[in-house]
């Protein structure tokens, strides 16, 4: 983990336009969490928080991709959902006293650590805010309970072309086609909730059909109509 400059710190210097503190806080309480906050930088595959640790604070994603995990059964980990710039890590812990997650870095990533008395008193003196993250809860508890739902009704077929739209969604921001997967093939049976075998076969297939066309371990969504064919009568939420 690497500390950014003060320079690059700066929540005025920041480019992206999504955050949560900077649309929905007051000029005074950005210039603040600016001063208060920690920006750091992970490399790929380096743990930004670790599940079952104390919770003191939120983490936002200034730039890069993150998998958050959960483990189960043995300890074994399972990837529940991807994250990008702009995306929050922790708020599900919020409250509670350890974190109920993990997040590992997909690829080079700026995160700023906001902690737990700044995001209070965040919370108290700008109720737009708390308002749109209420919203922002209320929105990801709907998605979740939409994946338990159709999950439980899919075949394994069914599962991976999910998840691969899971993917497009939430990081192929042009919608250009092909779009290049940057996941790899255990993380992604994760995603799918099956085993790897299992994804090499319905990966075989969905090639033959010319959905998808995969190089060594590169996965590339060249046909996204016949994709979102697969998973259309489950109407599931992006």
């Amino acid at each position: 983990m690497i500390k950014s400059s003060v320079e690059e710190n700066s929540c005025s210097k920041c480019s992206t336009t999504d955050c949560f503190i900077k649309q929905f806080c007051s000029s005074e309480y950005i210039t603040l969490i600016s001063d208060l906050k920690e920006t750091s930088i992970y490399r790929e595959n380096q743990y930004i928080a670790h599940e079952g640790n104390a919770v003191l604070g939120l983490f936002f994603i200034q730039k890069g991709k993150a998998k958050v995990i959960s483990s189960g059964l043995g300890g074994k980990t399972q990837v529940v959902r991807l994250t990008k710039q702009g995306d929050l890590i922790g708020h599900r812990g919020y409250g509670d006293e350890k974190y109920p997650i993990g997040a590992i870095a997909l690829e080079e990533s700026t995160i700023c650590f906001i902690d737990n008395d700044t995001i209070y008193k965040a919370f108290i003196d700008n109720p737009l805010l708390t308002y749109e993250l209420m919203m922002y809860y209320s929105k990801e508890l709907r998605k979740s309970e939409s994946k338990v739902k159709s999950q439980a009704q899919m075949n394994v077929r069914e599962k991976v072309a999910d998840a691969l739209s899971y993917c497009n969604s939430l990081f192929n921001e042009t919608k250009r086609y092909p779009f290049l997967v940057k996941l790899n093939r255990l993380d992604l049976a994760d995603l799918a909730g099956i085993n790897t075998e299992q994804l090499s076969r319905v990966l075989s297939e969905l090639k033959k059909d010319e959905i998808i066309s995969v190089s060594k371990n590169e996965i590339l969504i060249t046909n996204k109509d016949l994709l979102d064919k697969i998973i259309s009568p489950f109407g599931i939420m992006e």
